[in-house]
């Protein structure tokens, strides 16, 4: 909250912005941009999104980082810190490599594990196979209630969830647990989430979800 106490340009400036450059016909370029649109709670059906055009190597569902895109397209390193016009403009290059290429491609080699590499890892030095049949959601709103969290899944991938445990708050934002069926269930679940996998501190992967009001959530 701190961070946003003598913020001037609000979320009405970005739309208002927004709506001043775009007309219906405007073509929107960019990488993963329905997460973008849905923060500036925007509807618009005219977009080229990079993370749809390109496929990850022996990964059919999922959708490469334009970290792994911009250095297997562009040979370009892209900085740990986030940088807004340094994504569009290597995401426009990115798409204009697409066309040139008439879109024939080679699928984007990940730069770090996939959550299957990471269960196999875990499950050789020795720990719980449960872990592979659950997912941790934190920076969970107070708003948000366990019957949301299914809704969610049910919503991306039509998956239920077998058991959501109790949310546990702490200061303005909780964490919960969600179980699947099986290990399988739980990898379909999170690789249809929207939104870019991305390591954490922890080399962990996890997708950022945004709700409705524009908040967000971890998975």
């Amino acid at each position: 909250k701190e961070h946003l106490d003598n913020v001037q340009f609000t979320l009405r400036h970005a739309q208002a912005f927004m709506l001043a450059l775009c007309s219906n016909e405007t073509v929107i370029i960019g990488h993963a941009i329905h997460n973008d649109l849905v923060a500036l709670k925007m509807e618009h059906h005219t977009n080229v999104d990079s993370a749809f055009l390109f496929t990850v190597k022996d990964e059919e569902r999922a959708t490469p980082s334009l970290k792994d895109l911009a250095m297997s397209v562009l040979k370009k390193e892209m900085p740990d810190t986030h940088d807004s016009v340094n994504d569009a403009r290597s995401s426009l290059l990115c798409m204009d490599y697409y066309i040139q290429n008439g879109g024939v491609v080679d699928p984007i080699v990940r730069s770090f594990p996939t959550r299957g590499e990471q269960r196999r890892k875990r499950l050789s030095s020795g720990g719980s196979g449960d872990v592979t049949k659950q997912l941790l959601v934190h920076r969970i709103p107070k708003v948000c209630e366990a019957k949301h969290l299914t809704a969610m899944f049910i919503s991306h991938a039509s998956i239920k969830p077998k058991s959501v445990s109790e949310i546990e708050f702490s200061s303005d934002t909780g964490k919960a647990y969600l179980t699947f069926s099986s290990a399988a269930h739980t990898e379909l679940a999170f690789g249809c989430l929207a939104g870019e996998a991305k390591p954490d501190k922890g080399g962990k992967l996890q997708k950022r979800v945004y709700l409705r009001d524009g908040e967000y959530v971890q998975v």
